[in-house]
């Protein structure tokens, strides 16, 4: 009996010495890992003073996590995954396998705050020129406020996000593919589209119809600056500059129509028809009007304008494949 207590207590006393030795050296490592843990903290807590038109801002230099309220898809096209976005972007046909993950914070003009403070953003990028939109978002993380029609063309946006986020290369690789895309689209109408064919992108309704220029949405971009196709000369002269679209009367719409017509229609007027004044169009009676879906042509990002270039190639490929059969 008394070997036994020996041999116990001798058996406890070797347990509190590994028990000892073990916590001595989780002690040693701690100070490595608080180290790790404070260089990553340096590193996502770094920022960078940008000017904007709410004056000098500081961003973190590697933002993490970014709500943004238009800008989705140039933030996609760097690489950069969004926490959140608007519902309307989100259904974006054209970035639909790109949006997984990103949390909706609501639709335009109904935005939940409560979702954005939620998502805990340490960078939000807005589209909006009202200050309001600026005050309420900017209590939440630095806000950059880069209103819509900021940027001339593809290229040049990019670019500044590039630039703005730390992704000149992604930047850079990404418009050179965008670049190839084009080209070959811009291939396939050689010797479709002749020398003085005109391209009208409109939008009709019950009362008016509307004409759209190169940097105002519903396929313009992806027509004008994309397939570098010829806009009508009244549209060349009104559209191209500061305005960018304009309503007008049935009764003139033949000094804006040309050869080819793009016709963004919602689900109620499609397979429109128009009046007489429409049918006697030129581009009506040759079978070179294009419908466009407006939920597939509002939509103005990069990687938008280049999926709608490439589909409005394909159409009108397809379009004069018909029309010679039809001869």
């Amino acid at each position: 009996m008394i070997l036994t207590k020996k041999m116990w207590m001798v058996t406890m006393l070797f347990l509190s010495v590994i028990v000892f030795l073990s916590a001595c050296g989780g002690r040693g490592n701690q100070p490595d890992e608080k180290q790790n843990q404070a260089s990553g903290e340096s590193k996502s807590a770094a920022t960078k003073t940008v000017k904007t038109i709410h004056g000098d801002i500081k961003i973190p230099v590697h933002p993490q996590r970014i709500v943004v309220d238009m800008y989705q898809n140039d933030l996609l096209a760097l690489g950069i995954k969004p926490v959140g976005s608007v519902k309307y972007y989100l259904d974006n046909p054209f970035s639909k396998d790109l949006v997984q993950g990103i949390e909706s914070i609501g639709d335009r003009g109904s935005v939940s705050i409560e979702k954005v403070l939620a998502l805990q953003p340490d960078m939000i990028l807005i589209g909006s020129k009202d200050t309001s939109e600026y005050e309420k978002y900017s209590k939440i993380a630095p806000t950059i406020v880069i209103p819509y029609g900021t940027y001339k063309n593809v290229h040049e946006e990019l670019t500044a996000f590039g630039e703005l986020l730390g992704k000149e290369q992604e930047a850079k690789t990404w418009l050179a593919q965008y670049d190839q895309r084009l080209q070959a689209a811009r291939d396939k109408l050689k010797g479709i589209v002749q020398a003085g064919d005109t391209f009208t992108v409109m939008e009709a309704t019950e009362k008016e119809y509307y004409v759209y220029g190169d940097n105002f949405g519903r396929g313009g971009q992806a027509v004008y600056r994309g397939l570098n196709l010829t806009p009508p000369p009244q549209v060349q002269k009104e559209l191209l500059g500061e305005t960018q679209w304009k309503s007008i009367s049935k009764e003139v719409i033949n000094q804006y129509a040309g050869s080819y017509i793009f016709l963004t229609v919602n689900k109620d007027l499609s397979g429109y028809e128009g009046d007489s004044i429409w049918k006697s169009l030129s581009a009506v009676r040759n079978g070179k009007v294009f419908e466009l879906q407006e939920d597939r042509y509002w939509y103005f990002d990069p990687i938008a304008i280049a999926g709608q270039a490439e589909e409005l190639a394909d159409m009108i490929v397809q379009r004069n494949k018909e029309n010679v059969s039809q001869k």
